[in-house]
């Protein structure tokens, strides 16, 4: 050892309490690597029912939708997406947006219901301080492994995930960004109502004036507040639901794409491959392939 040079040896406190149930582990379902130079937009508006989505801005910033609200996120945000959380990115206010997202399933933390990392109150945007660094290689790690073609890595990167998950509840506690309830106005109640209705009916044929029929309102009226409250047209939104939702059923299931043409809304299949080129940048056949070769 040099003249100077010192060893120093860091030692694990012995009575550390873990923050999962009963020593239960979450469990790695992806990891995906979004650059801005990405040149189709690669998750539109959607949710996962048993599973959690985190996302770490690597640089750039835009905007990111979590239910009915538009948050401003920038290089060193963690976004976070309980299960059943519809959430969505701005592609139109997206400026070098480059992210790192990984999903788990089987996520029990105390005092929280599964599938969630933060109370369903609390503000879904966290700043990574100084850990950004640790976390932004973490998720690297995570991705490159899954992404090699290195053989037997699954439960590798799912302990990393947990890893993952252990260093941001961390900074969720140091934090303690409550999005405190405010009183919402009339108008933003009526907006979160016709949401609502849509996210319960998105797969039936609506029509703005079926929507307003049922709302008791004047359809110009209900556009109004809607675009206001959710920041898209009612028709732009119901559009994104289905192709959304289209793209977790391509990705997760083996109905074919007439199958899920059907199940998000679309009787023509060939308008829904129409559609689903147009806002995703591939058809829906081409979309899948990528994803299995991904796998």
């Amino acid at each position: 050892m040099k003249e100077g040079a010192a060893m120093i040896q860091c030692f694990m406190k012995a009575d550390y309490t873990s923050h999962f149930v009963n020593g239960t582990l979450p469990r790695l379902f992806s990891a995906s690597k979004i650059d801005s130079s990405y040149s189709i937009y690669p998750r539109i508006l959607h949710k996962h029912e048993d599973m959690l989505e985190v996302l770490l801005v690597r640089s750039g910033s835009g905007v990111y939708i979590v239910d009915e609200k538009r948050y401003p996120i920038q290089k060193g945000d963690i976004i976070i997406c309980n299960c059943n959380v519809l959430h969505d990115e701005d592609p139109t206010q997206s400026k070098n947006l480059n992210t790192y997202c990984c999903t788990l399933t089987d996520v029990q933390i105390r005092g929280l219901d599964k599938n969630c990392l933060i109370h369903k109150t609390a503000y879904p945007i966290v700043y990574s301080n100084e850990l950004f660094e640790p976390l932004e290689n973490l998720m690297g790690m995570i991705y490159f492994l899954l992404a090699s073609d290195i053989e037997k890595m699954e439960e590798t990167c799912s302990y990393l995930a947990v890893s993952l998950l252990a260093m941001l509840l961390q900074i969720i506690h140091r934090t303690e960004m409550e999005d405190l309830p405010k009183k919402k106005s009339t108008a933003e109640l009526l907006g979160i109502s016709i949401k609502q209705y849509i996210d319960t009916h998105y797969d039936e044929p609506l029509t703005l004036q079926s929507i307003s029929e049922v709302m008791h309102i004047n359809p110009y009226y209900l556009a109004h507040i809607f675009k206001d409250t959710i920041g898209y047209s009612p028709m732009r939104y119901i559009m994104r639901r289905r192709i959304g939702e289209a793209q977790s059923l391509l990705i997760t299931t083996r109905y074919s794409v007439t199958q899920i043409a059907n199940i998000v809304g679309y009787d023509n299949p060939n308008h829904f491959n129409i559609l689903f080129t147009k806002y995703v940048g591939m058809p829906p056949s081409k979309y899948r392939n990528s994803y299995i070769k991904k796998k």
